[in-house]
């Protein structure tokens, strides 16, 4: 055992004994008393006929205090209720050891009606129901036969009389006691009688009346037992607490009489020779079945009231929830399917008035239409009762939607749930509806749906359209870029005097005519870029390439856009060559498109920096301008495709909107991030951090096998006429 139960079991058996209130002591002695003053008037006479009494009240007040009193006071209640009972036999006149003998047998007696009572109980012994009269019953016989057999016992062997017949008046004596006083010591059950007040108090009257004459005017024994039907009305029409006391008075009536040696039961004795012994032994079962009459009768009749007003109870407290459920309609049918119950939230749902539908089915207010739909759902006919049946016979408690038609005409929908309803035999008593207005509800979400059925045509149709202007700008530009590429290559020529020499003016013209062809060329790329980042077929061919490299080409084929321009540009690049695995055709293509933009929105007078930075996870490339900024509200857009500022409208700068666009399509590819600070009249700042990767592992790439490093080469620019400032 751990030590833990072991100290809760000594907290248990040294807890200290509670004190006996003053009432359970008050209590207590009066029952003393009581019980001494029956005693004395019990015991017989030990020279007279017979020495055994006839009736042993002190032996039911000893089972009733045993029964009743605390733990604590029932051992000092044994021993002073021997005494009393001791005492009373020696001063009638018994032998110290028949007296000990009858003592014994009283007490042990009195023990085992309690324990027969409360053995296997963890609740207080009472008279509730037939299962506590029977068990009483039990108890009671339990008890008179330990009293009978230690009455033979002790007449047997102090030699009072002959033990056989001893022993039934011993049995009888303590039965008819117990039967008697011990209800008066059990609760039960309250309950407001059947009769009034007055008609209890006269037929009280006339049951001891009737008692009185029977025992005193006639000595026709079987007269007495007329007695017994006058408790059957008590029980029926009385209390059990009073019918109780009314049999405790009728029998102490006929012990008093026949103790006066008169009366029917007496003169038995006398007609019959009988021995006293049998004689008692009539009056003893008289009691005794005025017993057994009353006290089940009247348990059974008042548990059956108690069970009838619960029931009425519930059923006034349904009624009353019925009534209350405003928002719900709820309709009972029975089995034919005629309506029983159509409660307020019903008459108000409907627009029927319940006394109107009472009786009728819900056929009523379903239209044809609507039967026959769930009906043919699920393979019925198209009644209402049928339906139920149907559908409850499936187990299919799930809510359906019916669309109903009020008083008014109005059509509305219901969401219904029908549910059979059983009685106590399990057999089929109707079929509960409960249903609940769910018109505006449904026609909300039908609403949604058609709306949302519109919006994903609209979404299907946009979807379309953009496939559309996809493939019409792929197909523009394919076609744009030959034409363009030929302009171009032919002003080269024209430049070139390849057909001969220019003068000053037509040189400045197909310059012009150079200038807005590579503008053209530059703008079918990006159409043909951005046909390519919607239609997810852009790549990228990783190399192991100086990313620095890639960079300084990038700022050279921007000389012709810096010249001209009072700009303070700086270039921060690492002294030793910073390889990673890049696409370094479209990693120029981004840096050109950061400058280019960083350049072009720089007024004169300010700064354009570029820094190159490398980490062991990767490189980040900035590109920071004192420009003209971008306003807050247009920095979440400025990477939508053909996104033009508000300052870049006005100032009418040249570009398509495309840029950054195909900038952030470049990064992602590599796995990278491009973030933009920016602050009107501040300057912007463009982030982009590229982290490592090994080409073979870059998925929708396509890589050439064997990373060769380039440096550059020859070809590599370096730091460029005094514009681009590159520190050493």
């Amino acid at each position: 055992m751990q030590p833990g139960h072991s100290s809760s079991l000594h907290r248990i058996h040294t807890a200290p004994t509670k004190s006996l209130t003053r009432a359970q002591l008050v209590r207590i002695t009066l029952l003393m008393a009581l019980l001494a003053l029956a005693a004395l008037a019990g015991v017989p006479d030990p020279a007279g006929e017979s020495a055994l009494p006839t009736i042993w009240p002190a032996g039911g007040l000893l089972a009733g205090l045993l029964l009743t009193s605390p733990r604590q006071a029932r051992p000092w209640l044994l021993l002073v209720s021997g005494l009393l009972v001791a005492l009373a036999h020696l001063l009638i006149g018994f032998s110290p050891a028949a007296t000990l003998g009858l003592t014994l047998t009283y007490l042990v007696a009195a023990w085992v009606v309690r324990r027969s009572l409360v053995a296997g109980r963890s609740e207080r012994v009472a008279l509730r129901d037939q299962g506590d009269v029977s068990r009483l019953i039990g108890a009671v016989a339990a008890g008179s036969l330990v009293a009978g057999l230690g009455s033979a016992a002790t007449v047997a062997l102090t030699g009072l009389g002959n033990p056989w017949l001893a022993l039934a008046p011993g049995f009888g004596a303590h039965a008819a006691a117990l039967m008697v006083l011990l209800p008066l010591f059990l609760p039960v059950p309250h309950f407001a009688p059947v009769s009034g007040p007055r008609e209890r108090v006269v037929q009280a009257l006339l049951t001891v009346g009737t008692t009185l004459a029977i025992f005193t005017a006639t000595d026709i024994p079987p007269v007495v037992f007329a007695v017994m039907p006058m408790f059957a009305w008590y029980a029926f029409r009385g209390t059990l607490r009073e019918a109780t006391l009314l049999l405790t008075l009728v029998s102490a009536v006929g012990v008093g009489v026949t103790a006066l040696d008169t009366g029917p039961i007496w003169g038995l004795g006398q007609r019959y020779d009988l021995p006293p012994e049998l004689v008692h032994g009539v009056l003893q079962l008289f009691v005794v079945d005025c017993a057994l009459i009353l006290l089940p009768l009247s348990v059974m009749l008042t548990q059956q009231r108690m069970s009838a007003a619960l029931v009425s109870a519930e059923r006034e407290t349904l009624r009353r929830l019925v009534d209350a459920a405003r928002g719900t309609a709820i309709i009972a049918t029975g089995p034919d399917g005629q309506i029983t119950v159509f409660n307020p939230g019903a008459e108000e749902m409907l627009g029927h008035r319940a006394a109107d539908v009472l009786g009728g089915t819900p056929d009523l207010f379903l239209p044809e239409s609507e039967l026959r739909r769930h009906s043919a759902e699920l393979g019925t006919l198209a009644t209402f009762a049928s339906i139920c049946n149907a559908s409850t016979a499936r187990d299919d408690d799930q809510a359906r939607l019916w669309h109903c038609r009020r008083s008014d005409g109005q059509e509305r929908t219901l969401r219904m749930t029908l549910s059979a309803v059983s009685d106590e035999n399990g057999a089929l008593s109707g079929y509960l509806a409960t249903a609940e207005d769910v018109t505006e509800r449904e026609e909300a979400r039908l609403a949604l749906e058609i709306s949302l059925a519109r919006e994903r045509d609209a979404l299907e149709r946009g979807a379309e359209l953009e496939r559309v202007k996809g493939n019409f700008v792929a197909t523009v530009s394919h076609e744009l870029r030959t034409p363009v590429t030929s302009i171009v290559g032919y002003t080269e020529v024209l430049e070139d005097g390849l057909i001969g020499p220019l003068s000053h003016d037509q040189l400045a013209v197909v310059a012009k005519i150079d200038r807005n062809g590579r503008r053209m060329q530059n703008l079918v790329e990006d159409l043909l870029t951005l046909s390519e980042i919607e239609s997810s077929r852009l790549t990228i061919r990783l190399e192991a390439v100086d990313v620095g490299a890639v960079v300084r080409r990038a700022l050279a084929s921007l000389d012709e856009v810096v010249a001209g321009r009072q700009l303070s540009v700086e270039v921060s690049l690492p002294e030793e060559p910073l390889v990673q695995a890049v696409d370094p055709r479209h990693l120029e293509r981004m840096v050109t498109g950061l400058v280019s933009n960083a350049v072009k929105f720089t007024p004169d007078g300010g700064a354009v920096e570029v820094l190159l930075t490398g980490w062991s996870s990767g490189c980040e490339v900035v590109v920071r301008d004192t420009g003209i900024g971008i306003e807050p509200t247009e920095q979440a857009g400025v990477f939508e495709r053909f996104a033009r500022g508000r300052r870049a409208t006005e100032d009418e700068a040249q570009g398509t909107g495309l840029g950054l666009t195909i900038i952030r399509a470049i990064v992602a590819l590599h796995g990278g991030e491009v973030t933009i600070d920016s602050e009107v009249d501040r300057g912007t700042t463009v982030t982009v951090l590229l982290p490592r990767s090994d080409s073979s592992a870059a998925p929708g790439t396509a890589h050439a096998p064997g990373l060769a490093v380039l440096d550059g080469g020859d070809d590599a620019p370096g730091p460029h006429a005094g514009r681009w400032l590159e520190p050493a």
